[in-house]
């Protein structure tokens, strides 16, 4: 929705952030707080206010790169719009589902928003031992393949405020020391994939590729994930499927 021709108006805040999700809906890209602003005819400050509490609450999302702004995880979650994670989630899932009938483990996608992980569609093998996770779960970035993968690719200012932070083992309890874990996510961006035994969870394994669009923008985590035994049984062929599958569904996104 887009007001021209008057004076910047006064709102209250639900009816402020109602307009600016309207425009970051309306958008096939994000958009600057300039844009957004000319777009909802709300005062700069005011939209910079509510843009600040909608990423808080993981309603928007500000892009590093560009700095500008799109609907985040939590609009997906709750909203049947096709939006930019409806796009992946479909390239994805024809590969996902080839994934987990190969490997016969749950195949793994999910995305960075700001400085946390998040799930946003699994495909589940129909075995009682498995690894299940919902949409929406979060994913620590300091424990795990899954979460790894989205620490060491994401931009170095989120990288550096991860690894500032007093971070702890999910199972052991344990501090995570701040510079071996930097230097394991220089070691995956070497090798280009990430693997993990027990760190998450008790009993999981997983291996995780990174997914880069066609312009190589890092975009998504994808990987298997299940029993830490069946995990890793042919691992080099698992590899091979994996960067196969992360390849043909970067090269459908934009």
């Amino acid at each position: 929705m887009t007001f021209s021709g008057r004076e910047p108006s006064r709102v209250d805040g639900t009816a402020g952030a109602v307009r600016v999700m309207e425009a970051l809906c309306a958008s096939s890209r994000p958009l600057s707080v300039r844009e957004i602003e000319e777009r909802v005819f709300v005062p700069k400050s005011t939209v910079h206010r509510i843009l600040l509490s909608l990423e808080k609450q993981q309603w928007v999302y500000r892009e590093s790169g560009t700095g500008g702004y799109r609907p985040g995880v939590r609009f997906l979650l709750l909203s049947s719009e096709f939006t930019f994670y409806e796009y992946l989630i479909r390239a994805a899932d024809p590969w996902m589902a080839r994934l987990m009938t190969t490997t016969g483990n749950t195949a793994v996608l999910s995305v960075l928003e700001g400085v946390s992980g998040c799930c946003i569609h699994t495909v589940e093998p129909s075995v009682p031992m498995k690894f299940t996770a919902c949409r929406g779960m979060p994913v620590p970035l300091h424990a795990g393949a899954t979460g790894k993968i989205l620490l060491a690719y994401a931009p170095p200012e989120i990288r550096s405020h991860v690894l500032s932070l007093p971070l702890v083992s999910p199972i052991r309890q344990e501090p995570v020391n701040p510079s071996q874990l930097k230097e394991e996510l220089e070691q995956i961006r070497q090798q280009g994939y990430a693997t993990s035994r027990e760190e998450w969870m008790l009993h999981a394994g997983d291996i995780s590729v990174p997914l880069f669009d066609r312009q190589g923008a890092f975009v998504a985590q994808l990987g298997i994930a299940g029993v830490a035994e069946g995990v890793f049984r042919g691992f080099d062929e698992t590899l091979r499927l994996l960067k196969e599958a992360a390849e043909s569904i970067g090269s459908e996104m934009n």
